[in-house]
Formats: structure tokens, C-alpha cells, sequence
């Protein structure tokens, strides 16, 4: 008799919402198997998910171990150490499939669900209604732009891959933006501290990875980075730019859905995350400057969001 298979979904909370499609597709073809989920940390995403909910548990939970993992086999699904990603042939969501149901198939993959709840719908449109009470306009955005790999170092935001937009490209494009949009900054609030004295176009408020996913539900757009808003703006068919760094947009975002803006005058290097540990920093530092935007490309950044936002949100 098999053992119970057991997939483990370790990193970021954006990972975890990139295994959503092939974690749905291995419940859609294994209806009556015996199988779980064991998530590090982002198990509430998938709260309401009607074909995973029951299988998921979260790692940190009082005798999973005995209770679940020791009479099982964990598979660990690890998209990064897959030839087909770290040359640029698919896409996270991709690499899980490949892994998870063991297929080069991906036309039935689709794209990752967060199912919400009226009451968090609710506390969404309460906040949208006093940020528009606040800022006046017709349209609103969310704005990401740190990424996990972000941190503060005596009062800098600094991102050591570059996935992060830059703290004073921020500032001026927030600027900007704030004169025709209603404007959501989303990031913990180390970063809200941060950014606060420069940043006075946005608002700001504090909440969890579902409170942010309504936010993005109920806004008109979004902008971000290589980080988790941009999983959640594309679970509610939210339009959007994501600026990419030092990553490829094949493998970690939607190129067929989102506008991407990448900086033109440099040119990055891959950078095996989770493969090789000193090359991974070699490749960090010569795409230092990949998100260090110059004034003209700000500019130029600026008129593509006004462009996309009048095409895909007031058309």
C-alpha cells in the first residue's frame, strides 16, 4: 500500500499562491486519493478554496509531525533547481505543475484562486470609500513596491537582489501618479515608517495577506514588483504593471497579462536563487543598478501606467 503524499510549500507567500493552479489540477486528478498540504507560514490563503482547503495544514501547527508527516512521503517541490526555469522556459506556476502533476502540459493550468469572504469584501470596500473620501479621484491604485527580499538598514530600504523598486524612484513616481489616482501603499509597517516623512501622497494602513488580497479585489489597479501583490492582482483579473528587476518575467510573473518595465540600460544576469549560494551574490551584484531608474525613464514609466489605465480600466 502507497503512502500518503504530503507537498511541501516552503518560501515567500507569493510561491505559495504560484502553487495554487497545479495544487488545484493534482485535486482535480487525484479526487479520491489520500494527500495533504503542509504550508510554511501562508496556510490562511488558502482559506475558502473549495479543493484545497481541507488538505492544507500549516507547519507550525502542534503535532503535524506524528499526526501527519511521519507515516507519509514530503515532496518538496522546488521550481527554482528545474532546467526549464533557470533558462527561462517557464514560469513559477509552470515549475510546480512540472513537478506536482509530473507534466509538461500546462494548457490547463490557470491561473491561482484566493477565495475571500463577504466580511473581508466589506472591511475592502470600507477602505476604498475613505480613500476616495480622502483623495478625491475616480480611480484607485495599489502601489508594492518592496519585496520580501527588501530590509532596513539604518533607516534605508535596500533590496541586496534588486527585486525591490528603489525607495527614491518610489517617491517620484508616487508623485506623480498621486495627481490623477487614489493612491495605496502596500507594505509592512517597518516600510509605512519609513516612507512616511517622503511619502505624503499615499495612503497607508496595516493589515494581513487576506486584508491586502480584498484591497487589490476592490481597487482599480495595481503596481508592484517581483513580490506577492502581483499573485494577488492576478487571482482577481486585476490589471496592473510590475516593474522587474534583477528576475526574468517569464519566470516570476504574468508577461501575458500584466505591463511589464524593465530598465533597457542594464543588462542582468540570472541569479540561481535556492541552486548555487555564492554565484547567486556574484549575480546580485552586477544587477545592483537594474532597478535604479533615471529621471527620463521615471517619466517614461509614469506615461505607460496612464496609458494602461486608460486602456484597461476607463476604456
Amino acid at each position: 500500500m502507497s503512502r500518503r503524499k504530503v507537498f511541501a510549500i516552503d518560501g515567500g507567500a507569493g510561491r505559495a499562491i504560484a502553487s495554487i493552479p497545479a495544487l488545484e489540477k493534482y485535486a482535480r486528478n487525484h479526487k479520491d486519493e489520500d494527500w495533504a498540504i503542509i504550508i510554511f507560514g501562508w496556510d490562511t490563503l488558502f482559506f475558502g478554496n473549495p479543493l484545497l482547503q481541507d488538505r492544507v495544514y500549516s507547519a507550525d501547527v502542534k503535532g503535524i509531525f506524528n499526526n501527519l508527516l511521519k507515516d507519509s512521503d514530503i515532496i518538496t517541490p522546488e521550481p527554482y533547481r528545474l532546467w526549464d526555469y533557470y533558462n527561462q522556459k517557464c514560469s513559477l506556476a509552470e515549475g510546480f505543475d512540472k513537478i506536482i502533476n509530473e507534466t509538461d502540459d500546462h494548457s490547463d493550468l490557470g491561473k491561482p484562486h484566493i477565495y475571500l469572504s463577504k466580511a473581508e469584501e466589506k472591511i475592502a470596500a470600507n477602505v476604498l470609500a475613505d480613500v476616495k473620501a480622502k483623495q478625491h479621484k475616480d480611480v484607485t491604485i495599489v502601489i508594492q513596491p518592496f519585496g520580501r527580499s527588501a530590509r532596513i538598514d539604518n533607516g534605508d530600504i535596500i533590496d541586496d537582489s534588486s527585486r525591490s523598486i528603489e525607495p527614491h524612484n518610489y517617491y517620484a513616481l508616487v508623485k506623480k501618479l498621486s495627481q490623477k489616482y487614489n493612491i495605496i501603499f502596500m507594505g509592512e509597517q517597518d516600510y509605512i515608517q519609513q516612507v512616511q516623512e517622503k511619502d505624503t501622497y499615499s495612503f497607508k494602513l496595516g493589515t494581513d495577506l487576506r486584508g491586502w488580497s480584498a484591497i487589490i479585489e476592490a481597487a482599480d489597479y495595481f503596481i508592484g514588483c517581483d513580490s506577492v501583490g502581483q499573485h494577488m492582482a492576478r487571482a482577481f483579473d486585476k490589471p496592473g504593471t510590475v516593474l522587474v528587476g534583477s528576475t526574468f518575467a517569464i519566470n516570476t510573473t504574468y508577461p501575458d497579462f500584466f505591463q511589464i518595465i524593465e530598465n533597457e540600460k542594464v543588462e542582468k544576469v540570472y541569479s540561481p536563487i535556492r541552486i548555487c549560494g555564492l554565484d547567486s551574490h556574484l549575480a546580485d551584484r552586477l544587477n545592483d543598478r537594474c532597478m535604479d531608474f533615471d529621471d527620463e525613464q521615471i517619466e517614461t514609466i509614469y506615461k505607460k501606467v496612464v496609458s494602461d489605465i486608460k486602456e484597461k480600466v476607463q476604456k
